[in-house]
């Protein structure tokens, strides 16, 4: 049996090492460095301490990947202690390509047909698989950022929802030696780059701030139910039907409400090499593990969608803190709750960057 991943960031590098412990070996294709400085697909890189757990699997030790602890993080001015570092990402994807059998172009229909197998890992191109059957993409725009201090202090990470009006919110993850990337992302809102030359300039009243690169984007937040099917069928020239398999991102893996995928991105490859072949079991586990991010993304709709929408209900203050607490996060819960509700003032365009 032949097989094919078309893909190889996260979720397909992770997926072909797996294999390949498992005696598969399979051709991966990769064509392309994302347009950016770090040459892969960028966005804030943090994860918390039990992606080591994954990691593992593959054979990697996640301290040779942590870059800086997030210990504790500012949310809108609460703080709240956290399990989560950011990671080299890039070294990262080059250490789970080590070893594999790597095709550094694109994947064409001539080459797919040789595969019995082939796995759609290709991130928000979705480039295999059909249409999701509701997508939903999150535009997001990110600069890396070297962070010198006047007076001793520097920022600390942070998530700040009150400077977008819509669904976004603009994230600061250090990366250590005074470097950070600092984005910004959200719904029903496009003027990213105003934003964050507003946040920058107001940094810049008590640091002293070098810019080395910035990249834009789209993160999947469709959720995995929402991205059926995760599984296709295509005939091959000779008739015999080829699977097309989705991993990762392709498929939805990734928190609606945070824009969180390298962990869940992990989990869904695993998934996948423990349920090698077994397509049903595949997509129920897929499904039944990412339940969460289908009520993430209806209450993303709602919010979108229904025109007495104020803010979100007890059930939408619920899912967010539960989101925080699914990645570790120790939000107190009246006042989580209390400041969750902050999202009517987003909604209403009301934040002190209104449009």
């Amino acid at each position: 049996m032949k097989v094919a991943v078309v893909g190889a960031g996260i979720a397909g590098g992770y997926l072909g090492r797996l294999l390949e412990e498992a005696g598969i070996s399979p051709d991966v294709y990769e064509w392309g460095d994302h347009g950016t400085s770090c040459g892969y697909r960028s966005c804030g890189w943090g994860a918390p301490d039990t992606t080591g757990t994954l990691l593992h699997h593959a054979g990697l030790d996640l301290d040779d990947y942590l870059l800086q602890p997030m210990v504790t993080m500012n949310f809108d001015g609460l703080v709240a202690r956290t399990p989560l570092y950011t990671l080299d990402k890039p070294r990262l994807i080059r250490d789970l390509r080590s070893g594999l059998r790597i095709t550094q172009r694109r994947f064409t229909d001539r080459e797919a047909d040789d595969y019995d197998v082939v796995v759609d890992a290709t991130g928000i191109a979705r480039a295999l698989l059909p249409p999701c059957m509701s997508d939903l993409t999150l535009p997001t725009l990110q600069h890396r950022i070297s962070i010198r201090s006047h007076g001793g202090d520097v920022p600390g990470p942070g998530v700040y929802g009150n400077q977008i009006p819509g669904l976004g919110y603009i994230w600061v993850f250090p990366l250590g030696r005074g470097q950070y990337h600092i984005g910004a992302g959200g719904l029903v809102f496009d003027r990213y780059g105003e934003v964050l030359e507003h946040y920058f300039k107001e940094l810049s009243l008590t640091y002293s701030l070098t810019t080395h690169c910035g990249c834009s984007g789209e993160i999947r937040v469709a959720s995995p139910f929402y991205s059926q099917p995760l599984v296709s069928a295509r005939s091959r020239g000779d008739g015999t039907l080829q699977r097309i398999i989705g991993v990762g991102e392709s498929v939805g893996t990734v928190s609606p409400f945070t824009g969180e995928g390298i962990i869940y991105s992990l989990e869904c490859a695993k998934i996948l090499a423990d349920s090698w072949l077994d397509e049903k079991a595949y997509v129920s586990r897929v499904l039944s593990r990412f339940g969460w991010m289908k009520k993430e993304r209806e209450t993303l709709d709602y919010l979108l969608s229904e025109p007495g929408a104020t803010g979100p209900r007890l059930r939408d203050r619920w899912r967010f803190y539960r989101n925080a607490r699914r990645s570790g996060v120790r939000l107190p819960l009246i006042e989580a709750f209390r400041r969750i509700g902050s999202l009517s003032r987003w909604m209403e365009g009301e934040g002190e960057h209104g449009a």
